[in-house]
């Protein structure tokens, strides 16, 4: 259970009646404004002390999930996806952070995250069913969106000095045109999710959308740097918890509050990691060549021309050796939501699981297992480890202060912000949320 929050409005020593007061003006139709914050685990949130008031006040106000369940894998795009679209990797295909390229032929594969929306990702999304509706569509920083029709402003990964919104955030003084030059040389993380979120600010308090998409990452980079459960990462918990603030202190000022539903999840959680894996060790030899993409807690195997035999061979390689949990061909993976490699040239031939406290990394020399030099972070491991479990919090209009609810997967989002925008999404998995709204 979550601690109590009338124990910790007590402690932060504030009241929320306020928060949602109504502003003055027209009615307006429903928005949504979703933020993800990278990497929070649920078992964070279960911290009594955590420094994140703006978030306590939320829960206070609305709900919050005693875990969110992710997709496998439990990294960052496959689960952006799946929290907009209502499916698993099975159907969406975001099986890395980008498109795996090269994966059948004679060299080793890479991942190429710069893939345009419309060749990533295999089904339709909750934004698009929004745009499709007339309704105003915005993201920043979201994943697997490049170029996405359904997106009405943006502010991507990698911001354009010559984009209107980022135009307008030099002519504000908030980022100079050099700095955006050089944004992914810039300082932190910390730094690049202070202009996402000041992006995002922008955004609603100029164009009002509807739906608003935000991702901030800097506790994911944090603490695949130090491990899980530290200081460090307690810390950039507040730093995130002040960048919720100021989008919800954006919406008020655009006089929007209102009408505005704040949806505040993760893709994953984290664990820490003792051990790296180096796949390619095992791979040299084979009678079948085959290449495997380390991705942390799991690794992709590819071969050119696999077959029944040749996979059999490759799972051999490396059942039962250290650190390794399973070694899964694509129809037994599948059972985990995997995509079959029939589906789609992105579906592995075999899967490879690490066991916890291990990581698959790169490498193809040496021994097979080595030990870290300092305790990291990853995730990528089963959906079903409870480091992995992620968050969810639903405060706002049209959401009840109910306290507390029961785990669900997160596939139910997207149909969650469906509901609540009034618009129609189909052919998903997920179901809409029930119980945590107000009545009409």
């Amino acid at each position: 259970m979550l601690f109590p929050l009338r124990v910790a409005a007590i402690v932060l020593g504030f009241g929320v009646s306020g928060m949602w007061a109504q502003t003055a003006g027209q009615a307006k139709r429903p928005k949504v404004v979703v933020i993800s914050l990278d990497a929070f685990a649920a078992e964070s949130l279960r911290d009594p002390l955590l420094p994140a008031p703006t978030l306590h006040r939320l829960m206070k106000a609305g709900v919050y999930a005693t875990a969110m369940q992710p997709i496998n894998p439990t990294v960052t795009w496959p689960n952006h996806t799946a929290m907009v679209s209502g499916v698993n990797a099975s159907k969406h295909h975001v099986v890395v952070n980008g498109l795996v390229v090269g994966q059948r032929e004679d060299t080793a594969p890479k991942i190429e995250p710069h893939t345009p929306k419309a060749q990533l990702v295999a089904v339709p999304t909750v934004y698009d069913a929004a745009h499709a509706a007339g309704l105003v569509t915005a993201e920043v920083d979201w994943v697997a969106i490049e170029k996405a029709d359904g997106i009405t402003w943006r502010v991507p990964e990698w911001p354009d000095p010559d984009g209107p919104i980022e135009r307008d955030l030099i002519a504000q003084g908030v980022v100079s045109r050099a700095d955006l030059g050089r944004f992914h040389k810039g300082p932190s993380q910390a730094w690049r999710d202070r202009i996402y979120t000041a992006s995002a600010a922008d955004i609603i308090r100029q164009h009002h959308p509807d739906l608003m998409l935000l991702h901030l990452l800097a506790l994911d980079g944090i603490e695949h740097g130090t491990g899980f459960g530290n200081d460090s990462g307690r810390n950039t918990i507040a730093f995130l918890d002040d960048r919720v603030k100021e989008i919800v202190d954006a919406v008020r000022e655009a006089g929007d509050l209102d009408q505005t539903t704040f949806l505040i999840v993760s893709d994953h959680g984290q664990q820490s990691v003792q051990h790296q894996l180096h796949a390619a060790v095992l791979l040299k030899g084979l009678a079948q060549p085959a290449f495997c993409i380390p991705e942390s807690g799991y690794a992709l195997c590819y071969q050119k021309a696999a077959t029944a035999g040749s996979v059999a061979a490759l799972k051999v390689v490396f059942a039962g050796k250290p650190g390794v949990r399973a070694a899964l061909s694509a129809a037994e993976a599948a059972k985990d939501g995997w995509p079959l490699p029939s589906a789609t040239n992105q579906g592995a031939d075999v899967v490879l699981y690490a066991q916890n406290g291990y990581s698959f990394s790169g490498g193809d020399t040496g021994a097979f297992v080595t030990d870290s030099a300092k305790e990291t972070g990853a995730h990528g491991y089963l959906n079903s480890e409870p480091l992995m479990q992620a968050i969810f919090i639903a405060s706002g209009a049209g959401i009840a202060a109910k306290g507390e609810i029961p785990a669900f997967q997160n596939l139910d989002v997207a149909p969650t912000i469906a509901r609540l925008l009034g618009v129609t999404l189909k052919d998903v998995d997920g179901k809409a949320l029930t119980g945590i709204y107000t009545a009409k």
